[in-house]
């Protein structure tokens, strides 16, 4: 199984034609951020918003298999990658994790 590479950490997008029952709609993912608490991801296509909980960081981010992810920095140190129904993490790595300081450049501020 080859791993998933993640790049374009963004705070806010639109995706088109994304599946939502039988049909196609618009969904539109954004990063809030409360400064107690964190940040969380949340995204809306038809109906309410459908949110996730606090971490310390999130980012949405694109697939290297052309789906969209989001990113979670916890405050303990390692990123889960989260598919984009909300429902399933893709992955947990920990900061022992070869993969670990890749994934963890997602949440650097963009130069």
């Amino acid at each position: 199984m080859s791993m998933i590479s993640y790049s374009n950490p963004r705070m806010m997008a639109t995706i088109e034609n994304w599946p939502s029952g039988g049909k196609r709609v618009t969904a539109t993912f954004n990063i809030e951020t409360d400064p107690r608490r964190g940040q969380r991801a949340w995204r809306i296509t038809t109906g309410a918003p459908k949110k996730l909980t606090f971490a310390k960081q999130m980012r949405i981010v694109d697939g290297g298999d052309g789906k969209t992810y989001i990113a979670e920095l916890s405050s303990y140190g390692f990123v889960t990658i989260m598919r984009g129904d909300m429902k399933y993490n893709e992955e947990v790595v920990h900061v022992n994790n070869p993969r670990h300081p890749e994934l963890l450049a997602l949440f650097e501020p963009r130069r």
